[in-house]
């Protein structure tokens, strides 16, 4: 089976790949008979050039924030015609349904119209969290027959054997690479005008100047901001200095989380917002996750749950049970009903 996987992106210097696309295309490589078979590409479109070395396959992730990409109206134009394309050929699309929308607000119109058109042209809709079916049984209807859910795939980076404990530095951990969505704006906001005594570390490279100043006008005790890229051999130590990753994404767009997923293979217990996979894994009995609808629920979660510690055995079983290899074979097999 040949596999075209949008988006195949060449890093750019000094950037890290996309790691859901560089995961998947090592594990898909990985299987017999399984071939990706577009080249990595600067430009996500041309990552589908040349059209003869397309595969039987094409597994879309995020087709439908294509409008904010550079030159977003001309590539989700060009991205319209490629899908219609690729039905007159005959090729089987898998759309990923990462989320409920695209996180930025911009240019909706060419953003529904992707939507639409993944959601009825596709062969297959995957999500990675239960909510993903409801959104598609109750926007679309005629295509929840087609639309499946799995665990989104993660690792297990669980230490053996297992540091001993230690005194926790800080209640709630924030990290990753910083956007509007994230909610890391709205947290401050919340700790400037009800002050808490948590003790808070928020780490992550922040691209956007403007957000960059808005974050860095806040002076609240007992919060450490550090823009920079947090390596992973780093945030294993930060994870066991810290009670909880807190997560305080955007409920309205998200559906899953890569952050989500990366905490967990390190044995993290989790404080996110009641939605998505968050929702999903706060009623799974091995992890240790939590949810919340407003940061003033923090405080009735930090003390109920503070002293309550992870299984590492619990968690090393529900990793090892959703880790990539585990993933594609899956994935795979509803391709292949």
């Amino acid at each position: 089976m040949r596999i075209t996987v949008f988006p195949h992106l060449t890093p750019l210097p000094g950037t890290r790949p996309n790691p859901y696309i560089h995961d998947l295309v090592q594990a898909l490589s990985a299987l017999p008979d399984v071939e990706v078979a577009n080249p990595p590409h600067a430009n996500p479109l041309l990552s589908l050039l040349p059209l003869r070395r397309q595969g039987d396959v094409v597994i879309l992730n995020w087709f439908e924030s294509i409008p904010d990409f550079r030159h977003g109206r001309l590539q989700a134009l060009i991205a319209a015609g490629w899908f219609l394309l690729l039905k007159a050929r005959g090729k089987k699309i898998v759309w990923m349904l990462h989320n409920k929308h695209p996180h930025d607000g911009k240019r909706q119109l060419l953003k529904r119209m992707l939507t639409s058109l993944a959601a009825h042209g596709s062969d297959l809709i995957v999500t990675h969290a239960t909510e993903g079916l409801s959104l598609i049984r109750s926007r679309f209807p005629g295509e929840a027959d087609k639309a499946h859910f799995l665990h989104h795939p993660t690792k297990d980076r669980l230490e053996t054997p297992l540091p001993a404990p230690v005194t926790p530095q800080w209640d709630f951990l924030v990290w990753g690479h910083i956007t509007a969505y994230k909610g890391i704006l709205e947290l401050l906001q919340f700790l400037s005008a009800h002050p808490q005594p948590w003790r808070v570390c928020i780490v992550g490279a922040c691209s956007s100047p403007g957000l960059r100043k808005q974050l860095e006008s806040f002076t609240i005790p007992n919060v450490e901001c550090e823009f920079r890229a947090l390596p992973f051999d780093e945030l294993r130590e930060y994870i066991r200095r810290t009670r909880f990753v807190l997560i305080p994404y955007h409920a309205a767009s998200v559906l899953s989380s890569g952050i989500l997923m990366d905490s967990l293979s390190f044995g993290a217990r989790i404080v996110g917002p009641d939605t998505g996979s968050f929702r999903d894994y706060a009623c799974e009995p091995r992890l240790k996750v939590y949810t919340f609808h407003g940061f003033d629920e923090l405080n009735r979660i930090l003390y109920a749950h503070a002293d309550e510690p992870a299984d590492p055995s619990a968690y090393r079983d529900f990793l090892t049970e959703n880790d990539w290899p585990h993933y594609v074979r899956r994935l795979i097999a509803l391709i292949n009903r």
